[in-house]
């Protein structure tokens, strides 16, 4: 398939997705916003109420932790079925493998475009420092949107193989929602020692630097985004790797 083609078929495969999506529900587009925002909610009355984890700025915390964790949840743990779902199609007609997992992470990153401009919205009325950083959000968000594409693309080449393996990856989540400072600041209960081990989880880094940016009016860390980039990167190449390897596997596999 022509490379012009695979662009047209993911993107028209995405905005059908979207509006198939919000053609299910009564209230349509608004479940956009009320999904993350229940979502939030639930974070802030579990970690902020009945924890009591609260602080002054906790609202503002939760919410950009929590945005920025959904985002990167979801997409992976709905791509990880995305070729495994389509082994009827796949018995029918050829389509290059990672057109599923890709139209999946689009359709979760249009939805958290929206999701970003109202955390912004909020943070305004909050009192969140606006600056010139704020420019960096686009690169902070390009970075974990490469992150999100690898970890997609990894789950989504692997799970045909082997179908339990859905299993581990929701359980490899929560244990990553736990580690990624969400709900608290990693600095107040990670000893100084052990820091390096737990910035070694992307998404832990990628949630701080968010924090900087959008509250703290400071810029991201460069260094550490070049690391996260550099992963994501490889994490591209080898599903792209491992994608067109069995790409003629698929079929047959799912078929027995």
């Amino acid at each position: 398939m022509k490379s012009k083609h695979f662009i047209n078929l993911t993107l028209f495969m995405t905005g059908a997705n979207l509006k198939k999506e919000i053609s299910q529900y009564y209230l349509n587009y608004l479940w956009w916003i009320l999904e993350p925002v229940l979502d939030m909610l639930i974070f802030y009355l579990v970690f902020g109420i009945m924890l009591n984890r609260g602080t002054p700025d906790f609202v503002a915390f939760l919410l950009v932790g929590s945005s920025t964790w959904l985002w990167f949840s979801k997409c992976v743990n709905n791509s990880a079925l995305s070729i495994y779902q389509e082994k009827a199609l796949l018995q029918q007609i050829y389509v290059p493998k990672i057109f599923f997992p890709l139209s999946n992470v689009l359709q979760n990153s249009a939805k958290q475009l929206v999701v970003t401009l109202l955390l912004l919205v909020f943070l305004c009325l909050y009192g969140a420092p606006v600056s010139a950083v704020w420019l960096a959000l686009p690169i902070l968000m390009a970075v974990q949107f490469l992150l999100i594409c690898g970890c997609a693309f990894v789950s989504s080449a692997v799970v045909p193989f082997f179908p339990d393996l859905r299993f581990l990856i929701s359980a490899g989540l929560h244990l990553v929602f736990f580690a990624s400072g969400i709900f608290y600041s990693l600095e107040s209960v990670v000893l100084p020692r052990h820091m390096f081990l737990a910035y070694l989880n992307p998404m832990a880094g990628l949630i701080k630097n968010y924090r900087l940016v959008l509250m703290s009016g400071q810029w991201p860390q460069w260094g550490y985004l070049l690391y996260v980039l550099c992963l994501s990167l490889f994490l591209c190449a080898f599903a792209t790797w491992l994608l067109k390897r069995f790409d003629p596997v698929y079929p047959r596999i799912l078929c027995e």
